[in-house]
């Protein structure tokens, strides 16, 4: 049976890029302006006439001497809709006819790239106010463009801040709360149902907001997925939002993929500040609930500030505080069933210049939201293989030790190439250094990382998948992952209700390891309960604070040498 209802396709006209020019210049004689232009970066477009590629030229609203992407934008409507769009504007006591005509250009090297042209006359205005009155949604002047965002119609992050300030002025005696609105990972909503409904969903949200501001209240879109919202305080303000936010998640709420929305809300307290600083504190308290699937709503408090700061600070400061040195290797020792040190984890620690250490708590997070992760692992990897060179023709030569890979870390260097490089820098052989990847990375299908670890093996490499079952695909991943080692974290049982469950599941897992050909490491023992219950049930490795803790590398080598010392002394017994 046809579907009637289906959409059939515009046929829009394809030129070869030669006539391109030609054809600008035929209808030159019929409009003042001829422009060629691509809707979707805003940018005036030609064809050089050399070599058949696109050059972009101006934004396109420069023609009208503005700032902004004009209102409900004639060229993007028509590119959209695969139709010629008329449209008549006012502006600057000027009257524009314009006429968008979607096309495509068949480039000098094959590629069909879709523009428009725009045929432009241009008149000055009758002096009768009422010609300017019989459209308004067509007028368009130099404020407005200045002041608003013309997707949503709300005003942008210029026009907010002017706006609220006024309102603010007008209504001195009110409690006024601004509001920080955004939509996580909107990006995905374009790529998976399309920009069109991407646009709905923002022109929904500006409707939303604005209702809920009111009269005495405004709202803007600062760019992207975010909102500001300045409203007078009432007593309800979570309820009503939250209402809102309802009704845009119900713009999709598939099987699949349902929308999140959260928001952050700053009590005016001064309005000393600016209008901009304040809606950076609502978005500060936004971002603290940013992965909470939860918590919709969080109000801004003047910790946020100290830590927002302590953060900038981190940030501001890492690139020299790394070259300074202040940040080192621990080694934390791994034991065998012999009650040997056989290797160590290398764990970074952040010592300033007074002796003070600062918690990896403190700094981690932050690096890690800051894409600044990854330099910092690059530099913990070349301490520890430095620590491996320097160790050749010694006592500790038959040591080993383990690096920490982030899942950052993929998208932001090689890890492979990376590593070798330095192993063959420092002439280190590969299989002294055991790398540790979380299951997280190893799960992403976005990278191809388990070709990376596959790759590394081949090299020497001892590959050891960390916090293995914390994520939601173990046995999947051991099905398709050929890894060394798992390590185990005996968190795993502290954290279950049923500690003979939870061994007997721990019990299962070491068999299968072990049976897959792999070896186990248990970190997080703590006691001597913990150890003679993992020796029974066949874990060979172990690592946690019943052995010793993260400790500097003097203090680490003195540990192997007293370890020796009483092997020998065992032995000779």
């Amino acid at each position: 049976m046809s579907d009637n209802s289906a959409v059939k396709p515009v046929k829009i006209k394809e030129y070869n890029w030669k006539d391109v020019n030609p054809l600008i210049v035929g209808m030159e004689s019929l409009f003042d302006l001829v422009r060629l232009v691509d809707p979707q970066e805003c940018r005036e477009i030609s064809v050089n006439n050399d070599n058949g590629m696109i050059s972009y030229g101006n934004k396109c609203y420069s023609v009208w001497n503005a700032d902004h992407r004009c209102s409900n934008c004639t060229s993007l409507l028509a590119c959209r809709t695969l139709k010629k769009k008329d449209r008549l504007e006012f502006f600057d006591g000027n009257k524009y006819q314009i006429q968008s005509v979607p096309l495509i250009i068949n480039l000098a090297d094959g590629t069909r790239y879709s523009c428009n042209m725009e045929m432009i006359n241009i008149a000055p205005v009758s002096d009768d106010p009422q010609n300017m009155g019989n459209d308004k949604d067509s007028i368009e002047t130099a404020g407005y463009l200045s002041t608003h965002d013309t997707l949503t119609g709300v005003l942008n992050g210029d026009g907010f801040c002017q706006t609220a300030r006024e309102l603010m002025s007008f209504y001195p005696d009110e409690n006024w709360l601004i509001i920080s609105v955004d939509i996580q990972n909107f990006k995905l909503v374009n790529s998976l149902f399309g920009i069109e409904k991407g646009d709905e969903i923002l022109v929904e949200a500006g409707a939303v907001f604005s209702e809920l501001s009111g009269r005495k209240g405004c709202t803007g879109r600062f760019g992207g997925d975010r909102f500001a919202i300045l409203i007078p305080y009432r007593a309800d303000i979570e309820e009503i939002l939250i209402e809102g936010i309802k009704k845009i998640k119900s713009l999709i709420d598939g099987a699949t993929y349902r929308l999140t929305l959260h928001a952050g809300i700053y009590q005016v307290n001064t309005q000393d500040l600016a209008i901009s600083i304040m809606f950076d504190r609502a978005h500060m308290a936004l971002q603290t609930i940013r992965t909470n699937r939860e918590k919709v709503i969080a109000w801004f408090d003047e910790s946020m500030l100290q830590n927002a700061l302590h953060e900038q600070e981190v940030i501001s400061n890492f690139e020299d505080n790394l070259r300074s040195g202040q940040f080192v290797i621990y080694l934390q020792p791994q034991i065998n069933l012999d009650n040997r040190i056989i290797g160590a984890e290398c764990l970074v620690r952040w010592i300033l210049p007074d002796g003070q250490m600062v918690p990896p708590y403190e700094f981690i997070g932050i690096l890690e939201k800051s894409d600044l992760i990854a330099s910092l692992d690059r530099y913990v990897w070349e301490l520890a293989i430095e620590q491996l060179d320097s160790w050749k023709d010694s006592e500790f030569a038959d040591l080993y030790l383990s690096i920490n890979v982030s899942p950052l870390d993929f998208y932001h260097i090689n890890i492979a190439s990376t590593i070798i490089d330095l192993c063959d820098k420092y002439n280190v052989p590969y299989e002294k250094l055991h790398v540790e990847i979380t299951e997280t990375a190893v799960a992403d299908e976005t990278l191809d990382n388990n070709e990376i670890i596959e790759y590394m093996q081949n090299k020497g490499f001892t590959i050891e998948i960390d916090d293995f079952g914390k994520g939601s695909s173990s046995l999947s991943l051991l099905k398709d992952l050929r890894s060394d080692v798992l390590k185990i974290d005996m968190g795993f049982l502290r954290k279950t209700r049923n500690n003979e469950r939870g061994t007997i599941i721990l019990s299962s897992v070491i068999d299968m390891a072990k049976n897959l050909g792999m070896g186990v490491i248990t970190e997080g023992v703590e006691t001597k309960i913990q150890l003679d219950s993992l020796v029974n049930l066949g874990c060979t490795v172990f690592q946690g604070y019943y052995f010793s803790k993260p400790v500097p590398v003097k203090d680490f080598e003195k540990m192997v040498r007293d370890n020796k010392m009483a092997d020998n002394k065992q032995k000779q017994i």
